[in-house]
């Protein structure tokens, strides 16, 4: 349970703008003062939307023209991590407290912001709930990424229930380098990422997750929240310290969430590069490689005998190439691949 001495406030800001969505929480976090008490900010967007991390470039990331064609903005959010997916079936939830309260940062808020989501997730019914890093996983797949920053004042942990996961039009936002790279990454998203709709006999209505999250909040917090309603003119305020903030960050420069591919997953990674045999394509599950392919068939044929379910460090891809291929493509594909898995660490 947290330690509380005051009752916290549920807002319920209702459906919103993909801008609005992100300035609200924004805002609300930068005008935290710091004897504020706890707050959870419940909304909804009323129009999906691409939400990309704070250090994110979204050209290197997505493709923006096809986001424009379906509709679908792309805002930069003050949290870390990276490229989201948002609509109208997903329950958002963020967890606003003044900085002073969290001595341990950012490691304390994400402790109580996966434990409530976790829980709220087993009240629903979903089994093989646990947390991996800044993710929450159910039976082995990823259901929900969060988020944390500090701005001003305020800290802010943000996540969202995801009910559906609309593969196909995620992931004709993503950029692809190669005709055949969302053929790769399409099995990569259905099994690295799952839903409500997957883990539950039923999947939940808005107001069942709503109602199995006040009830966590009060187990936790040892107290019901207490549900406020802000006058526009406060709303107005939040609202426009969030833009300020989301203008700022969409002038500052980004770079690639992982380097030359896309984090399906921490345990899932799809990579494509120029080698020594043209493009390179990479899928690595875990430590091991699960997938390989280049644009020249024969070399194709030898990479993937000799290294499907190997590990991509450079010595091992080395050690199994040697002798197959020239040795200046096995210096070229054994640097290239280590550079891309290494690359996931430091993403």
């Amino acid at each position: 349970m947290v330690a509380s001495t005051v009752t916290p406030e549920w807002i319920d800001a209702g459906a919103r703008s993909a801008e609005e969505l992100h300035a609200l929480y924004t805002g609300l976090a930068a005008s935290t003062a710091p004897d504020a008490p706890p707050r959870i900010l419940w909304v909804h967007a009323h129009e999906p939307h691409i939400s990309i991390g704070a250090s994110q470039d979204a050209e290197s990331d997505l493709d923006l023209a096809a986001c424009a064609e379906q509709g679908v903005p792309v805002v930069r959010r003050p949290l870390g991590g990276g490229s989201v997916w948002v609509d109208a079936d997903q329950a958002c939830f963020f967890l606003i407290q003044p900085r002073q309260v969290l001595a341990r940062g950012h490691r304390h808020l994400f402790a109580v912001g996966l434990g409530i989501a976790m829980d709220v997730l087993r009240a629903l019914g979903l089994e093989g709930v646990e947390a991996r890093g800044q993710d929450v996983w159910v039976q082995g797949s990823k259901i929900m990424g969060t988020g944390a920053a500090t701005l001003d004042e305020g800290c802010v942990f943000g996540a969202s229930f995801l009910r559906h996961f609309p593969v196909e039009r995620f992931l004709a936002c993503v950029y692809a380098p190669s005709e055949g790279y969302r053929d790769w990454l399409r099995p990569a998203l259905e099994t690295g990422m799952t839903d409500c709709a997957r883990q539950c006999p039923q999947v939940p209505a808005p107001a069942q997750v709503e109602a199995a999250l006040q009830d966590v909040l009060a187990r936790r917090f040892g107290i019901p929240a207490r549900r406020i309603e802000p006058d526009r003119a406060t709303l107005d305020q939040w609202l426009a310290l969030g833009r300020e903030e989301l203008t700022d960050l969409a002038d500052g420069q980004g770079s690639p969430s992982v380097r030359d591919g896309i984090r399906v997953n921490r345990d899932n990674h799809v990579f494509e590069t120029r080698g020594a045999c043209g493009r390179l394509r990479l899928h690595v599950e875990g430590s091991h490689i699960a997938r390989i392919w280049c644009e020249d068939a024969a070399t194709t044929a030898i990479l993937e005998e000799r290294l499907v379910g190997e590990s991509p460090e450079r010595l091992r891809v080395r050690s199994r190439l040697n002798g197959q291929l020239d040795a200046r493509m096995v210096d070229e594909i054994s640097a290239r691949i280590d550079g891309l898995y290494r690359g996931i660490a430091a993403a």
